[in-house]
């Protein structure tokens, strides 16, 4: 049934017309990311004209070291040389009303010693909107990926029971309807994920999610919007748990209401921020519940700087036994400043924090604490040519810890540490036209 949903969505999004466009302010809903932002024109790229429509071939190359390639404690850790290419291709309308984007992409990754943690990514998509009136527009975005796990997320398995990459197959849909009527806006939305692991021993974390979101906006005055959102989800999820009794499920629906302010908060910041409240019911885990929260602003604090602001938390599906959930919050900054118009200069940092919900029952708890800070530096050699040079240190601290042989069986599986720091360093070319 899986594979029949797949492949029609795949026909679907060859032979239908996807409309169209950008988002014309922070008071309508956008569609979530998807392949055709990942393939996004450069701001100063000129394309190819075809008609109605532009082409972006876009290529990115990139060499690099990674001091923990598997993300492991520091007694462990493995060091490795990266090499990546990363082509891309986005196929935008130039229509003056609707529009249509289409794109994919090809990114393969290749270690100097540790070959068996070669991967290639790929991807396929289209986006769009349709104007329906003055004040109305529909948009709707269908996208497959065929991915790879991140080594060191919030879910890692051991390196002994994963000793390649884990791969997933990840099916996106998403119909979006905003309405302006005078200084109300109304937005509606359905989002759908289907992921299908490919990897041996992942096909318990196959699931299907439905998110379904209503919003309420007012705009105050030119510039200044406040908005209600509420969202309800349904997480179902194809196989039970392993190594779990037979029976427990770790499907799940819940929702999250928030109230927020967005587009112009002044003349110099712009963005959304919201607070509200979130509740995931697992079928057979512990409820998750707390305070959500979501801040995305950008502060122009000189011409020539500009401060970023994220902030989040929602909850993720957990792969640790005896937990359905995790309430994962992160929170952090980023600097851009323009030293020259031809060199841009990045500053990044976030920490987050991974509460996993459930574990008490199980006789023990798990929460881990991390942390990303790097900088970087973009120099516009041409239109056509950028040079990117990029460190990056990451630091997880988990009250995970091995246990020794003779303190006897643990209380579940999950006995790795999950403590790593790992530094990288990667410089790369983009050519793009």
């Amino acid at each position: 049934m899986r594979s029949a949903v797949r492949l029609l969505a795949l026909a679907a999004l060859v032979a239908a017309p996807l409309w169209v466009t950008s988002v014309a302010g922070a008071q309508e809903m956008n569609l979530p990311s998807g392949v055709t932002q990942r393939v996004a024109p450069e701001s100063d790229a000129l394309g190819t004209k075809l008609g109605g429509f532009t082409l972006y071939p876009k290529l990115g190359i990139s060499d690099g070291y990674d001091s923990n390639i598997y993300a492991q404690p520091d007694d462990k850790a493995k060091s490795d040389g990266v090499f990546v290419i990363d082509p891309s291709l986005a196929f935008e309308s130039n229509w003056s009303r609707n529009k249509l984007a289409l794109g994919g992409f090809f990114s393969q990754s290749l270690q100097t010693t540790y070959t068996q943690e070669d991967h290639a990514d790929w991807g396929v998509g289209g986006s769009g909107q349709l104007d329906v009136l003055k004040a109305s527009n529909i948009k709707s975005s269908l996208g497959y990926q065929r991915l790879t796990e991140p080594r060191g997320g919030i879910n890692p398995d051991t390196l002994k029971e994963n000793p390649n990459p884990i791969q997933y197959d990840l099916l996106q849909w998403g119909l979006v309807g905003n309405h302006r009527l005078n200084q109300l806006n109304l937005s509606a939305a359905v989002d759908f994920d289907m992921l299908e692991y490919q990897s041996q021993g992942q096909q318990y974390r196959d699931r299907d999610l439905w998110a379904f979101t209503g919003q309420g906006g007012y705009t105050f005055s030119p510039g200044y919007s406040g908005f209600v959102r509420g969202v309800f989800n349904k997480r179902d999820f194809e196989n039970t748990r392993p190594l779990v009794i037979n029976g427990v499920r770790q499907d799940s629906q819940g929702y999250n209401v928030a109230v927020g302010i967005a587009s112009e908060i002044t003349n110099l910041i712009s963005g959304e921020a919201y607070i509200g409240y979130l509740d995931q019911d697992y079928e057979s885990y512990e409820n998750v519940s707390g305070v959500s929260f979501g801040v995305n602003l950008e502060w122009e604090a000189t011409k020539l700087t500009t401060v970023r602001l994220t902030a989040s938390r929602d909850v993720a599906d957990s792969t640790a036994q005896g937990a359905g959930g995790i309430l994962y919050s992160i929170g952090g900054f980023g600097i851009d400043h323009e030293l020259m118009p031809e060199v841009l200069l990045k500053a990044d940092f976030s920490y987050y924090n991974a509460d996993y919900q459930g574990t008490d029952s199980q006789g023990f708890s798990r929460d881990d604490d991390g942390y990303r800070a790097s900088v970087g530096v973009d120099y516009r050699l041409s239109r056509i040519v950028h040079l990117d040079l990029l460190y990056s240190f990451d630091d997880r601290d988990s009250n995970v810890k091995p246990q020794p042989e003779s303190a006897g069986p643990p209380p579940t599986p999950e006995i790795f540490s999950q403590d790593y720091t790992r530094h990288q360093v990667t410089f790369g070319v983009r050519l793009q036209h």
